[in-house]
């Protein structure tokens, strides 16, 4: 069978050249039974696994119905850490760059003053955790009113995170008249409690099965190696890899200390 592309999907020229600018040419499976159903505008519940492309499935979409001329949030995405705010901030912007479309982040321990300024400018979509963004709610510092789609991301996470009474308090504050997207790698039975009181019921349920297609690329090997040479064979890892960005875990604060010393003495810091 033909693979599909993006263009299958009715997508807007700006839109599919700031795909192909990020390389991303065929839709994943994920994004094949998403997209159509997000573009329509359908609640959806959608249980695949971290990795799987699910941030474009439904970034895609929000891109598509932002109005630039409109100030105020039209999108809400709530993500169980800031790394994953981060993570989709940078995502969406890059989708949507060509349509020039805002996105602000939200999230504890930075600051709130900072934050409140963005809100006061043009943001289209709004990413945040849910204690800061319920935090912006009751001071009024962001403003719901225009949110046409709301997102949960990972929600199964949020669950585990004890953050679902904070969404379910957000989702309060939202226009009744919305559209809901749930993304969860399980569906606990308060997650899917949480789907079948605040979503349509006409909801649409998406499940992907585990395939080499849609797991997460992540490679796992180790090397077995005497203590006295961790430090040439960890050179030679970051010179035969030549990562963009890696984490070394360490044991213990002294270990990392003399790690972070080595390798700044080596000009990789």
């Amino acid at each position: 069978m033909e693979n599909k592309t993006f263009e299958t999907f009715g997508i807007s020229p700006e839109i599919i050249k700031a795909l192909t600018s990020l390389r991303y040419y065929s839709p994943t499976p994920v994004q094949e039974e998403v997209l159509p159903l997000a573009l329509k505008k359908a609640d959806i519940i959608v249980e695949s696994q971290t990795g799987s492309g699910k941030t474009a499935a439904f970034g895609i979409p929000l891109c598509e119905d932002v109005v630039w001329e409109e100030n105020k949030p039209q999108a809400l995405i709530l993500v169980p850490t800031r790394e994953l705010a981060l993570q989709i901030q940078e995502e969406i912007m890059n989708i949507g760059r060509l349509k020039r479309i805002k996105v602000t982040a939200v999230f504890g321990k930075s600051s709130f003053k900072t934050q409140k300024s963005e809100l006061k400018q043009k943001s289209h979509i709004v990413v945040g955790t849910p204690g800061r963004v319920l935090e912006h709610l009751k001071e009024g510092t962001l403003s719901v009113e225009k949110v046409r789609t709301v997102v949960l991301d990972e929600a199964d996470e949020m669950l585990h995170m004890g953050f679902i009474d904070q969404v379910e308090a957000i989702i309060d504050y939202l226009p009744k008249n919305r559209q809901t997207m749930l993304f969860s790698a399980t569906m606990p039975p308060e997650v899917a409690r949480l789907a079948t009181f605040y979503m349509r019921e006409d909801r649409v349920s998406v499940k992907m099965d585990q395939s080499p297609d849609n797991q997460p690329r992540i490679y796992q090997s180790y090397i077995r190696v005497s203590e006295e040479k961790k430090n040439d064979v960890l050179i030679d890892l970051l010179t035969v890899a030549n990562p963009e960005a890696a984490i070394i875990f360490c044991n213990t604060k002294d270990v990392v200390d003399d790690v972070d010393a080595f390798l700044a003495k080596k000009g990789l810091l």
